[in-house]
């Protein structure tokens, strides 16, 4: 019987696997960015790839909104609600229902179109979310062996900014040491009209001894008027003493730009 109990959840897990990695949806690229005036249409391609062998998909195509909170995680909303939102300026073609057998790919166009009274006296930059949805979904196995239906969703993160000549624009607002949490956390603002990506990189050195500190690198993402909170965990074994804390933001403009702030704490 204990036999016959492992190969049956040997056997569940094997199925387990195999299922789930018969199922899923690639989809590229992961954000699409337009730029134009009011009432001019720009169309990008989005490739919908099936990786199974065995099912076919079938395909939905929805919008939503978004945004980023201050902590950089994404805020979905319904479509329409929110002040940046570029929803019902979308078109999908050559439509947004599809089947995809297995291993097929397609081309799905987006369309964009900024409405008349969309000038650049608005806000700089529009968004929306673009869901690629299963709507048949596939039976599998959960880790208890139970049977599930499992179905995929992915989705495109879509921008639109006006024509004129982008101007990014990050600056610090706060650096601050969280003795009780063991982190600090840089505050940073979009002041700038254009989406804009960059690393912090942050370094510590020990004033008792010059001894220098390498953080984990942070990627962070910002739309216009966007406030970051970034959190900096200390390393576990940080020795007690003073130190200086200095973090970078680089990002592109015309021109590399760079971005600098320091602070000194003791360390407890």
């Amino acid at each position: 019987m204990k036999i016959k109990s492992l190969f049956l959840l040997t056997l569940l897990s094997s199925l387990f696997s195999t299922l789930s990695a018969q199922t899923g949806i690639s989809v590229s690229p992961p954000r699409s960015y337009y730029t134009g005036t009011a009432g001019q249409s720009t169309t990008n391609t989005i490739l919908v790839t099936n990786p199974s062998a065995t099912h076919t998909l079938e395909m939905t195509v929805t919008l939503n909104d978004w945004k980023y909170d201050t902590q950089g995680s994404n805020v979905i909303q319904e479509p329409g609600t929110l002040p940046t939102s570029m929803a019902s300026w979308i078109s999908i073609r050559p439509q947004s229902y599809f089947s995809l057998a297995p291993g097929e790919s397609r081309e799905i166009e987006l369309v964009v179109t900024p409405p008349a009274g969309k000038e650049s006296s608005d806000v700089p930059v529009h968004t929306a979310l673009v869901y690629f949805t299963q709507t048949n979904p596939i039976d599998s196995f959960n880790e208890s062996g139970a049977l599930v239906k499992v179905s995929v969703r992915t989705g495109v993160k879509v921008y639109h900014r006006q024509p004129s000549a982008p101007a990014p624009d990050i600056d610090f607002y706060d650096f601050a040491y969280n003795k009780k949490a063991k982190q600090l956390k840089l505050g940073m603002v979009n002041q700038g009209n254009t989406w804009t990506d960059g690393t912090v990189v942050t370094d510590l050195v020990r004033q008792d001894d010059g001894t220098r500190i390498k953080m984990e690198n942070v990627i962070v993402y910002t739309l216009p008027g966007d406030r970051r909170e970034v959190v900096l965990p200390l390393p576990e074994k940080l020795k007690p003493g003073k130190y200086i804390a200095s973090s970078t933001f680089t990002y592109e403009g015309d021109q590399e730009l760079i971005k600098v702030a320091e602070l000194t704490f003791t360390h407890e």
